[in-house]
């Protein structure tokens, strides 16, 4: 049986970005004493950044549905930066679930703090884009890829949402989405918040903001994006699950 410890993994974590954390280093040193869940998509564990071992592999809507079994068991989330880890963990304790947190950095900080791969972040974007690349067709000048590709690639690019809040309040979002409303966009995107070499997605409700962003992209100089056809509409058709 194994022997959890809560004590320890509440004197490790730390807030200072908003969301309870613990480092990579500490989950490497500590993994027996913690329940270690990575949210990703099953796809993702095989890709370059890899996995961590011992990790279970429950993907975040997957974990989000489920009940909560023990809430007292100290769990700590994993993803591949941070960002759905805490999302994830947020969920769960407005659920109850007394002691959990996200590893700060994901599995970019394991590659690099853990197993010293400091060129994994470069190895990852240029198989991503690869991958990327081979997905993408253009309709009317405009790149696009099917919301089937993204479905069975989540993970593997940044995806992003430009409609309002309220619509994905209303209609739906994609929890790996970030959502960054198409008023904000292009200023946000010149201010360096996106890579312009970083594969990116973008979506909208039905494909037609996404595909005027991904012009101006393009037109910006961003090498490997891309606009998801047909949007939330298309994506909920095809049954695929959303928040």
């Amino acid at each position: 049986m194994t022997a959890y410890d809560t004590a320890a993994l509440k004197a490790a974590i730390h807030t200072e970005n908003g969301e309870p954390e613990v480092s990579a280093t500490w989950v490497a040193e500590n993994r027996g004493r913690v329940r270690l869940v990575d949210v990703r998509e099953p796809h993702e564990l095989t890709g370059p950044l890899g996995k961590v071992e011992g990790a279970e592999n429950v993907p975040l809507l997957a974990l989000l549905s489920q009940p909560v079994a023990d809430p007292s068991v100290p769990l700590v989330l994993l993803c591949r930066s941070g960002r759905r880890s805490a999302l994830a963990a947020r969920e769960l304790r407005g659920r109850g679930y007394a002691t959990v947190a996200s590893v700060e950095g994901g599995m970019l900080a394991w590659n690099s703090q853990v197993l010293d791969k400091h060129d994994i972040v470069l190895e990852e974007k240029h198989a991503n884009a690869t991958n990327l690349a081979a997905a993408t067709y253009h309709t009317n000048g405009i790149p696009e890829v099917s919301a089937q590709w993204v479905h069975e690639n989540l993970g593997r690019f940044r995806l992003v949402d430009v409609r309002e809040p309220n619509e994905l309040r209303n209609n739906g979002a994609v929890p790996q989405a970030v959502n960054i409303p198409l008023q904000q966009f292009m200023q946000r995107a010149a201010q360096g918040e996106l890579e312009r070499d970083m594969p990116l997605v973008v979506m909208c409700q039905s494909g037609g903001r996404s595909g005027r962003v991904t012009n101006a992209l393009v037109g910006a100089g961003f090498s490997n994006v891309a606009s998801m056809e047909g949007g939330m509409f298309g994506w909920r058709a095809r049954g695929f699950a959303y928040a």
